[in-house]
């Protein structure tokens, strides 16, 4: 068995969930330059495709919550996304704030020299499938394989991608994510796709879950882990990972493993 580099870690990974989105709109590259500002390691950030065949960052499949307009992501060009306010809905301070491309987001996290999971979004399966080949054909142009996972609730999309670039970084989110998982279910998602990273809902997260991933060779992410008793939980079960909406309650919680106070 190949060794997993993201297994055995000097400390677990501390991920925002769509950008520091507790103070900043999710998913603009403000939200992200914001986590990147604090100190994060990782951004997790949802990827749409529109009509004309691009990819943008933006969580739901139309722009109705997050953005001043209204339809489906792929109905719209990317001109017509581009001119959308992404920040009003959030604050009015926010006011102007745009959809983010892929590519613009990928660009912004190499500079930084954060890492990125990119999870795929989109309505139907096929919109699931055509987001994932066409996201991981983007990392591969931008040579981000080694830095960048994809995720998704879509497991076929993701194996469709992998089958498309083998060095694909996957972390799937285990399903269904709303129960606790059935002894030895988790890895089994995770084996069928040669993921590197299962992602699990923090209240099933528990020491057992782990050494049993561990075993096999797969790091597990706790999410949604936002509050301070959410992220406590996770690193106390020995996640690898810790994702959730505030940045710098992550940073702060995984620095506090090596004796500095958590709050």
């Amino acid at each position: 068995m190949t060794a997993n580099p993201w297994l055995n870690r000097s400390h677990p990974l501390s991920i925002a969930h769509r950008g520091h989105s507790i103070e900043v709109p999710e998913n603009t590259l403000e939200a992200y330059r914001r986590a990147i500002e604090l100190g994060i390691e990782m951004i997790e950030c949802d990827v749409n495709m529109t009509r004309d065949g691009e990819l943008v960052m933006i969580h739901d499949w139309t722009v109705d919550r997050t953005t001043d307009g209204s339809g489906r992501v792929r109905d719209l060009s990317l001109e017509e996304i581009g001119r959308l306010d992404a920040g009003s809905w959030f604050d009015r301070s926010c006011t102007g704030l745009r959809i983010p491309t892929t590519a613009d987001t990928i660009e912004l996290a190499r500079e930084a020299g954060v890492l990125m999971c990119f999870e795929v979004k989109g309505e139907t399966p096929t919109d699931y499938r055509r987001t994932g080949e066409a996201l991981a054909d983007l990392l591969a142009a931008r040579d981000a394989l080694g830095w960048a996972f994809m995720s998704s609730y879509d497991h076929e999309a993701l194996a469709a991608a992998r089958a498309r670039v083998p060095e694909l970084l996957l972390a799937p989110e285990r399903l269904p994510d709303d129960v606790p998982p059935p002894p030895g279910e988790g890895v089994r998602q995770a084996q069928a796709l040669g993921a590197q990273v299962l992602q699990n809902h923090w209240r099933f997260i528990t020491p057992e879950l782990v050494r049993s991933l561990h075993e096999h060779g797969i790091a597990l992410w706790s999410w949604p882990t936002t509050e301070e008793a959410e992220i406590a939980s996770s690193l106390a079960a020995g996640a690898d990972g810790v994702m959730g909406d505030d940045a710098a309650a992550l940073v702060r919680a995984v620095a506090g493993l090596d004796g500095v106070p958590l709050w």
